[in-house]
């Protein structure tokens, strides 16, 4: 790929130039509660497995489905319907307990190219200094990397063209099959796996892909493939575990998995044993998630991880542009220039040749150009390539409107908006984007009687490109920290903006989303692990260490809103960690830091004092000095009308978010000198920001970093978070208003007028409670428990025992709610069921279906019942009844049993 300046000048003196890309970004995941699947839960053994293990495969009402036998972990995925999370832990032979939770792949339609054509001077590595270490000669080579994903086309010449010892995909798993699992079926593991969906192969190719023109950020690596989605876009925790454990158990250096769903808490099963294995000296990365529109804490499950490096995303150097050749005639005078464009799908063809690319108005500014059908007597389009602005209509619209004068291809010039892959469902015509100013430059050649002809007969698989206006600049799809619990995340950011990487079937596409920055960071450790070593050299403590390293590299960037606007500040913490991976820091500096994040918490639990340990390994006496560097701060709730009118809160979401000046007050240590391999640790201590006069009701989220900068010309920071309030205050009660509310039978009746229910399952007689929620913020339990009649808030123990205190035991919850409206008994299983609690939920808006049945899998008898719905506090002690926000409602009656 050539990379070229834009001007109108250069187009004219026919040059060669071209913008943007072809594009895909990856679709965000539903802002629901995520599914759980049915009676099935992952456990741990408590210690003495080996006896534990026969003891639970004895218990009644539990059925053991996968054994875990690792040192990392042990324990098993079982189905129960006589057991919820509290029965569980309670079992002596079970150590802690989690529901086995469904995992979504999100949706990718990526733009493919058959061949790698030239994309020769294509690259993601100049700003993350990859390419120097590509220039010393470090290629990761030895290392091994693991990549749980949808499995790798190891065919593919960029990816060594087959499978096993000596290829460069060496080794793997198919922990699925390749059928229809979990939809239909059970799982059919076996030993190839080779991807039938193509997210994992442009994963591998992003890490280790290598032909003569296209180079992966570590491409001497060895890849091994843990294939854990089929033909589906679903997975489970359990299986993503197991995939986990047998990479650890191949002796992997790196996993890397660009999958997860909405979480935002480190304690669900799966981050769990990621953390776990990084305390082995495992380098573990995991994407943030695509769910950047909705603002912060939204962050994806598995890179909810203690230890894990959770990836944020930037926008890559430059877009590639497919190629056309163009012949502008001026004054007599005729020049060929090559010229890009970016196809809604398929390429121009390559009989259009020497057609007349023909404005049909010469105002370069026409916001509704083509919205509207041109009138009777318009020119006749056919053998003509129109060329219309962007805007205010659709792109379809347009294209219909072009279609109806007879043209087959159209070329769209950009508005002010960032360049995207213009949408259309109509495939009887082509359409295409094409920079502003190459618009603007071919409506003033012809206007000034000139011409312009297209030639499509170029070779599509030779793209140009430019840099991108918003290269290095967040992705405004990229996940949003912190935790729930005012944890730091995420930890760092890579490129993953248009990304070009492998295919399956041998060919090429571009995608983006954290799924391409993850990998990338994972390629960055293989580069220092080859240059290096890895745990065998270092032992268990390297993970952490190279983790410190890779966010201690972090560059600030700017705040952005998807476009090149200067906001003045750089991108929050809480969006992209401590910015963008700098390889060359990675490998080759000298200076070391050794640090837990400085995560401040709120104003409550305020975190003051930070250590900060400073290793000088180098040659010569090195001087260090402190600063600091405030980022963009955020008010993460904002107050909108609700359906009455009156404001209620909810978080902010990323187009509601106005970065503003929140700094930290911070007492930095002096200066001081090392001398080779001495060490020094010095406290960072920050004030607490209560009485700074910020508006605490609004959530303050302010972030940072403390920077290191050496006499050897070495700089490294370290990031901060905090809170400018008191999150269980400002979040109490935690529902939004209006919330929880039930209904019931087929009229929809609120529980307050009918509190009795037949648990009917019948279309015409339908009649069981659905409980409405909303929840603001991350909650760390949800419970529905049923008492006796006369139980009170007063005798509240935690966890309540079935049969002790009035407790009869948890409600359950049918897991098809959200996939369908009503309940057809014709189709569903009302056993189909998943117990409370729930936990670890984000903010979201869940619904609730209870049918009768209880945790033991009976259902409930008739008769009078207290009802108990509720949701811990942030930060709530469980054990206290009033650290509990719980829905107001009163006595039930059950009436019968489905």
């Amino acid at each position: 790929m050539r990379l070229l300046t834009p001007s109108v000048a250069f187009l004219l003196v026919g040059g060669s130039f071209a913008f943007n890309r072809r594009q895909d970004t990856e679709a965000a995941t539903n802002n629901t509660l995520q599914g759980r699947v049915a009676k099935s839960f992952i456990i741990e053994y408590a210690p003495g497995h080996a006896k534990r293990q026969d003891g639970i495969a004895s218990t009644e009402g539990i059925k053991i489905v996968k054994i875990f036998d690792s040192d990392i972990f042990s324990g098993a995925t079982i189905e129960t319907d006589s057991y919820n999370l509290d029965g569980l832990q309670a079992l002596p032979e079970v150590a802690r307990a989690w529901a086995n939770e469904r995992v979504q792949l999100a949706p990718v339609q990526p733009q493919v190219t058959n061949d790698l054509g030239s994309y020769v001077n294509y690259t993601t590595h100049n700003a993350t200094g990859v390419n120097k270490l590509h220039a010393q000669g470090i290629f990761g080579k030895g290392v091994k990397v693991g990549v749980v994903d949808t499995g790798t086309w190891y065919l593919h010449p960029a990816l060594g063209g087959g499978f096993g010892p000596g290829f460069k995909v060496a080794g793997g798993y198919d922990l699925v099959g390749n059928l229809y699992w979990p939809a239909l079926g059970d799982k059919e593991p076996d030993s190839d796996p080779l991807d039938q969906q193509g997210h994992g192969t442009h994963v591998a190719g992003i890490i280790a892909g290598k032909t003569d023109t296209f180079v992966g950020v570590a491409p001497e690596a060895t890849i091994y493939s843990y294939k854990v989605f089929a033909q589906l876009d679903s997975t489970d925790s359990a299986t993503l575990i197991d995939a986990f454990l047998a990479a650890y158990k191949d002796g992997v250096d790196i996993i890397t998995s660009s999958i997860g769903v909405v979480d935002g808490w480190a304690t669900n099963a799966w981050a769990e044993v990621a953390s776990r294995l990084v305390d082995e000296g495992i380098v573990v990365t995991i994407s943030a998630g695509n769910d950047g529109d909705s603002g912060p804490a939204y962050l994806g499950s598995g890179a909810s991880g203690r230890n894990v490096l959770g990836v944020a995303s930037v926008e890559t150097e430059v877009f590639p542009m497919i190629p056309f050749g163009a012949n502008i005639t001026v004054d007599g005078q005729t020049n060929r220039t090559t010229l890009g464009y970016v196809p809604s799908t398929y390429y121009f063809p390559s009989y259009v040749v020497d057609w007349p690319i023909v404005p049909l108005t010469f105002n370069a500014s026409e916001p509704a150009d083509g919205c509207n059908p041109w009138p009777a007597g318009t020119q006749n389009l056919t053998g003509v390539i129109p060329l219309v602005r962007r805007g205010t209509c659709t792109f379809q619209t347009k294209q219909e409107n072009l279609a109806a004068l007879g043209a087959e291809f159209m070329l769209f010039y950009n508005n002010e908006n960032p360049l995207i892959t213009p949408g259309t469902q109509d495939v009887d015509t082509l359409i295409a984007l094409i920079p502003a100013d190459m618009g603007a430059a071919i409506i003033d050649i012809v206007k000034a009687g000139g011409s312009v002809t297209g030639d499509f007969s170029v070779n599509p698989e030779t793209p140009v490109g430019i840099a991108d206006p918003t290269a290095g600049r967040p992705n405004t799809y990229t996940s949003w920290g912190p935790l729930y619990d005012l944890t730091m995340k995420p930890d760092i950011a890579a490129p993953g903006g248009n990304i070009f990487s492998t295919w399956p079937d041998d060919s090429y596409a571009i995608l983006s989303g954290t799924s391409m920055a993850c990998p990338y960071v994972a390629g960055v450790a293989a580069l220092y692990i080859g240059a290096h070593g890895g745990r065998d050299v270092h032992g268990k403590t390297f993970a952490k260490t190279l983790a410190n390293r890779i966010i201690s590299s972090g560059l600030s960037v700017p705040w952005s809103d998807g476009t090149d606007k200067d906001y003045g500040f750089s991108a929050s913490v809480a969006q992209v960690g401590n910015g963008l991976v700098n390889g060359f820091k990675v490998v080759n500096y000298t200076t070391a830091l050794d640090f837990e994040k400085f995560a401040l918490n709120d104003t409550r639990y305020f975190s003051r004092y930070h250590d900060l340990t400073v290793t000088n390994n180098g040659v010569e006496d090195v001087s260090y000095t402190f600063s600091s560097e405030s980022a963009a701060g955020v008010e993460i709730i904002g107050f909108y009308p609700d359906y009455s009118g009156t404001p209620a809160k909810r978080v902010n979401k990323f187009t509601e978010l106005v970065p503003m000046s929140l700094p930290a007050q911070v007492s930095l240590p002096r200066g001081f000198t090392l001398k080779p391999g001495q060490s020094k640790t010095v406290s960072i201590n920050f004030d607490n920001p209560d009485k700074l006069g910020w508006n605490a009701t609004n959530l303050p989220l302010y972030s940072g970093k403390v920077v290191l900068s050496s006499s050897v010309g070495e700089q490294l920071s370290v990031p901060y978070m905090g809170l400018g309030a008191d999150l269980k205050r400002q979040l109490t009660p935690i529902y939004a208003v209006g919330y929880p509310f039930s209904k019931s039978s087929v009229y929809f009746t609120d529980i307050q007028v009918k509190p009795y229910w037949t648990f009917n399952l019948s279309l015409t007689q339908q009649d069981f409670p659905k409980i409405y929620t909303t929840i603001i913020w991350g909650a760390k339990e949800v419970r529905w428990d049923i008492f006796e009649e006369d139980w009170s808030e007063s005798q509240w123990s935690y966890p309540p025992v079935p049969g002790e205190n009035g407790y009869i035991g948890p409600a359950t919850y049918w897991v098809g709610v959200g996939s369908t409206s009503y309940f057809d008994p014709r189709y569903y299983d009302p056993n189909d069921t998943a117990t409370y609690p729930v936990t670890d939920i984000y903010r979201s808006s869940p619904e609730f279906w209870w049918f009768g049945k209880l945790g033991n899998g009976s259902q409930i008898e008739l008769g009078n019942y207290t009802m108990r719905f509720a949701t811990l506090h942030p930060f709530g002690d469980p054990t206290h009844a009033d650290n509990w926000d719980v829905f107001k409602v009163p006595k039930i009656s059950v009436l019968g049993k489905y």
